[in-house]
């Protein structure tokens, strides 16, 4: 194997690193956990920016986003003595360990066992939506309706899936569980493409790029003005509660929210919702994100009602977003 001595930018604790770094885990900005490893410059022994990382849990998270995204996001971010032929010296191996190929995969419909395609009704949180807007019934109106135009996916065992669908070609799901009754989240996510029956097409590994969830809505409903929030729970409750705006989701505090993500949104009109928290952070950082990465020809603003003393301190320590205010039985 190649050693990777010329390449500039390691994960913290791998590859021939002068600096010696222990390899210290950070809270993951996709799923929270403590399982995130940020990337270093191997000739200043100085970490990238606190997003730009890998989370160790493979399987159950996924994120990563590497240095070529985030000077391609954020220039400003670009070390002023980088060389671009570090990059050309690469071999194909640091290619696919750092993230440096831009390449996507996409998982076609015709590789997915029968139980885990989109539209799939037999999931906990389907009951629970169910339940929540039509009692109970099948021929629920808002719920069906919810289903078909997010593609909600249902395992076997009851799990729902909230599919990532852009252009018409599925990046992912991530796979989630709910508890029917109460709507509270049970357990972490898992993902797609990390699963036997669809990773085994993919032996080098599966390249993800991740999109708001909900994207594919855009192209079907041109005209409607654009709410993003940070759960996928939380676009479908309030696609049922307000039609006549299209939800999507983050789905994560900062995930998703970069150049590639936001540039479907160029000339609408949108309005983000970020969840409550502690001194406001996510708002804070949602102001900032969609001012470095929203379309010059979009409408947008951030707004603010879950923020200052607008609710309680308690409320933000809890992380309550819109479900928490507009949906019963929250």
């Amino acid at each position: 194997m190649t050693s990777p001595v010329n390449f500039r930018f390691h994960l913290e604790g791998r590859g021939d690193n002068p600096h010696s770094f222990t390899k210290q885990k950070y809270s993951c900005p996709g799923c929270g956990e403590k399982s995130f490893v940020r990337y270093i410059d191997r000739e200043t022994g100085r970490h990238l920016a606190d997003d730009c990382g890998k989370c160790d849990r493979l399987n159950n998270c996924g994120y990563h986003y590497s240095p070529r995204e985030l000077f391609r996001d954020r220039p400003e971010c670009r070390p002023d003595t980088e060389r671009k032929s570090l990059y050309r010296e690469r071999t194909d191996w640091l290619g696919k360990e750092q993230g440096f190929d831009a390449a996507t995969d996409y998982i076609p419909k015709s590789i997915l066992p029968d139980d885990l395609r989109p539209v799939g009704v037999h999931s906990r949180f389907f009951f629970w939506l169910l339940g929540l807007f039509d009692r109970y019934t099948l021929e629920s109106p808002t719920a069906l309706r919810i289903l078909r135009d997010y593609g909600l996916g249902a395992t076997a065992d009851g799990r729902v899936l909230f599919y990532q669908i852009q252009d018409r070609k599925i990046r992912t799901a991530k796979i989630m569980d709910y508890d029917e009754t109460t709507g509270h989240r049970r357990g972490n996510p898992s993902w797609l493409h990390a699963l036997p029956p669809v990773s085994k097409y993919y032996p080098a590994g599966f390249r993800l790029k991740q999109c708001l969830f909900g994207a594919h809505l855009l192209k079907r409903y041109p005209d409607k003005p654009v709410g993003v929030v940070e759960a996928e729970k939380t676009a479908c409750v309030m696609a049922g509660i307000y039609p006549g705006t299209l939800w999507l989701a983050t789905g994560g505090a900062t995930v998703n929210l970069n150049a590639d993500s936001l540039a479907p949104l160029k000339g609408r009109r949108v309005i983000f919702y970020p969840d409550a928290s502690p001194g406001d952070k996510i708002f804070k950082d949602w102001q900032a994100r969609t001012a470095l990465y929203m379309p010059s020809n979009a409408s947008y603003r951030v707004d603010d009602s879950l923020t200052g003393d607008k609710i309680l301190e308690a409320d933000k320590e809890k992380g309550i977003d819109l479900v928490d205010i507009y949906a019963s039985g929250e």
